[in-house]
């Protein structure tokens, strides 16, 4: 992460990853919700029960990469991930939630 950029995430407290901090962080989130919805709607809603032989292939093959998108998205917008458990006296409460 550069210094000039203003972070959009901060490495959650417990577990490892991000939690979004900003509005822009949220947008981001709430952007991948809606797309993951609408493309479940659009890819399996007219298929017919039983019968979601490529379909489901091809959601998964998307998610698998909408996903890699957030990550990468919160990598780049926020600290480098580190696995935590709890609030340590060492953190630093500019990147760590």
């Amino acid at each position: 992460m550069k210094n000039n950029n203003k972070i959009w995430f901060k490495r959650k407290r417990y577990g490892w990853g991000w939690v979004p901090v900003t509005w822009q962080g949220w947008l981001v989130i709430v952007v991948e919700i809606l797309f993951l919805l609408s493309l479940s709607k659009i890819l399996l809603e007219d298929v017919p029960q039983n019968t979601y032989q490529g379909e489901v292939g091809i959601f998964l093959a998307i998610v698998f990469l909408s996903v890699l998108i957030l990550i990468f998205t919160s990598h780049r917008k926020g600290p480098k991930p580190k696995w935590r458990w709890g609030k340590k006296k060492s953190d630093n409460p500019k990147l760590d939630y």
